[in-house]
């Protein structure tokens, strides 16, 4: 484990070499990830295209978690100065949550807009969203590659936990949705990109696993092969914890997150609410979503390491992390369709 700067790392997940490659590629960025998992190799100067994918799902309006990743997709993108997809994945979102389908639509135009809004470069990436010919198509050309079992094997670990909360769609939706986001991965492989760095959650990990696995059967499917050749690595993001100690801030779980949807009275309650439990995630959200250069986030560590000596201290940073959350929920707002 390697210090970032005081209060973050990035942990290695990928074999010796790999950490040093990201942190000179990313600088100051890789406070934003958690785990680099084959990533390194990506970044370094090597031959051939390189590409990157994230997305989000628009099940509601983007948590604390969410919008860390937006704004860490916007600095990379300037950063490195490659290509970069967003797909904004309401069909996919349809088959793998119980979300109707109007409310999926809007929120998708919202998140497009709001990405664009707070710095999203068009003209260097693409947005996009799920209802895609070529990534439908993608995902029926790849589907001969996948099993039941491949599925099974590989899933997020909190899918129980949104179950017992009444959220999943069905067995084969969770499925179609994870063929979709394969292929949503893929998609630079077929268009002749070698390097792919999926920029996701570390709990989405089990997508890296089976778009290798796609890659791996095509490629040796003789004549049934796609002649697609690329390495899949990724970037995890930090994963905000949960207020009150869920496991994660989690738009389909309320009382886990705080959103771009809230009203200020309703963002002052959760922040400024003195429960420990809720304190560590507070903390990794003004760390990440505030938008605060690195003194300032300096300040705010020293307010919560002494938070049991000086309360005052601690709940005005919060304050001040209220003012500077409920602006990006303002321009949130303002891009309703």
């Amino acid at each position: 484990m390697v210090a970032a700067e005081p209060g973050l790392a990035l942990i290695r997940l990928a074999p010796a070499g790999d950490l040093p490659e990201v942190e000179r590629a990313l600088g100051p960025l890789v406070r934003r990830f958690s785990h680099s998992d084959g990533a390194g190799p990506l970044l370094a100067d090597n031959p051939g295209p390189l590409a990157l994918v994230t997305g989000f799902g628009p099940t509601n309006a983007p948590t604390a978690g969410t919008l860390t990743v937006m704004l860490g997709i916007v600095e990379l993108q300037r950063v490195l100065g490659v290509p970069v997809t967003v797909v904004i994945s309401e069909l996919g979102a349809w088959n793998s949550r119980n979300v109707p389908w109007p409310g999926l639509e809007a929120i998708r135009d919202q998140m497009l807009a709001f990405l664009t809004r707070i710095g999203f470069d068009t003209g260097r990436g693409t947005l996009r969203s799920h209802l895609d010919r070529a990534n439908l198509v993608r995902a029926g050309k790849i589907a001969r590659f996948l099993t039941r079992q491949d599925f099974l094997a590989n899933k997020e670990d909190l899918l129980e936990l949104y179950d017992s909360h009444g959220l999943l769609g069905s067995e084969v939706g969770l499925m179609v949705d994870g063929l979709y986001t394969i292929a949503d991965i893929l998609g630079p492989a077929e268009e002749g990109a070698q390097r792919i760095l999926v920029l996701c959650g570390q709990e989405e990990a089990y997508f890296t696993a089976l778009a290798r696995l796609v890659l791996a059967r095509q490629a040796s499917a003789g004549e049934l092969s796609l002649g697609w050749k690329a390495t899949v690595g990724a970037l995890y993001f930090r994963v905000l914890e949960g207020l009150g100690g869920y496991p994660k801030m989690s738009k389909s779980i309320p009382a886990s997150s705080i959103h771009l949807g809230m009203t200020r009275p309703e963002l002052e309650d959760r922040i400024l609410a003195s429960d420990e439990p809720s304190q560590p995630a507070l903390l990794s959200a003004i760390e990440l979503s505030s938008g605060w250069d690195k003194d300032r986030l300096m300040l705010a560590r020293s307010a919560y390491a002494r938070r049991a000596a000086d309360p005052a201290g601690w709940s005005a940073v919060k304050e001040d992390y209220v003012q500077a959350f409920a602006a990006y929920a303002a321009l949130w707002t303002a891009c309703a369709p």
